[in-house]
């Protein structure tokens, strides 16, 4: 060691408290660690993750994930976005999906048997088949939406935007409709039997009719998740 590295920068400093000081800091970095929440990694794909990764009360992103028939039953999705989502065969079984953006997503023979949709937004989105057997859809927009032989048997849509839908075949029986927006939708074949439609609007929609029997579903070897 040459005699340039015997000599203290700092002639005046003193050890003492120059360890001292040390001890301060690494104590101070180790309660700021334990502050920090713990978060899983977010490295891998959006559609690798399991639905649980992601904090409680945060709106959650899942855009353009590609998984079919996903398990979203009983979750709080609050607000979630989904747009241009890829997923035939979902389950959004008792989900509350209040605030939802679905738009431009696959969401065919998707399920939303008594889940929570109000405000939700499915604006062109594509839900062939897609049941919402008793789901609340109070404000929900459909606007420009495939909903060909969709299911809303005792459905909660008062003030729900169907306005130029494809409903074709859809089943809306024993529906509340109070309120809801139908203009220029294609109404061929759907159901709207012992619906309350008293104050739905139907400018200029096409074929509606009160007791049309809806087609069945697709079979479980149909070519919809080949």
């Amino acid at each position: 060691m040459s005699e340039s590295d015997d000599t203290p920068s700092q002639p005046n400093a003193d050890p003492l408290s120059l360890e001292d000081e040390r001890t301060f800091l690494l104590e101070t970095h180790r309660t700021w660690k334990r502050t920090q929440p713990t978060e899983q990694s977010n490295s891998a794909p959006l559609d690798k993750q399991p639905m649980e990764e992601f904090p409680p009360h945060a709106p959650k992103d899942f855009f353009q994930v590609d998984r079919r028939k996903a398990d979203f039953r009983h979750q709080d999705l609050r607000n979630a976005n989904f747009q241009e989502a890829y997923l035939p065969g979902a389950d959004f079984e008792g989900a509350d999906l209040r605030g939802a953006n679905f738009h431009g997503a696959n969401l065919r023979s998707a399920r939303f048997h008594r889940s929570q949709l109000a405000w939700a937004n499915f604006s062109q989105a594509d839900l062939i088949w897609a049941d919402f057997h008793q789901a609340e859809l109070r404000g929900a927009v459909f606007h420009h939406t495939t909903l060909r032989g969709a299911t809303f048997v005792r459905a909660l849509a008062q003030g729900t935007n169907f306005s130029s839908t494809d409903c074709s075949y859809a089943d809306f029986r024993e529906a509340d409709l109070h309120e809801a927006d139908f203009q220029q939708a294609n109404l061929n074949g759907a159901s709207f039997l012992n619906a309350k439609t008293a104050t739905a609007n139907f400018q200029e929609s096409q074929g509606r009719q009160e007791d049309t029997t809806p087609p069945e579903p697709p079979s479980s070897n149909d070519t919809l998740f080949s």
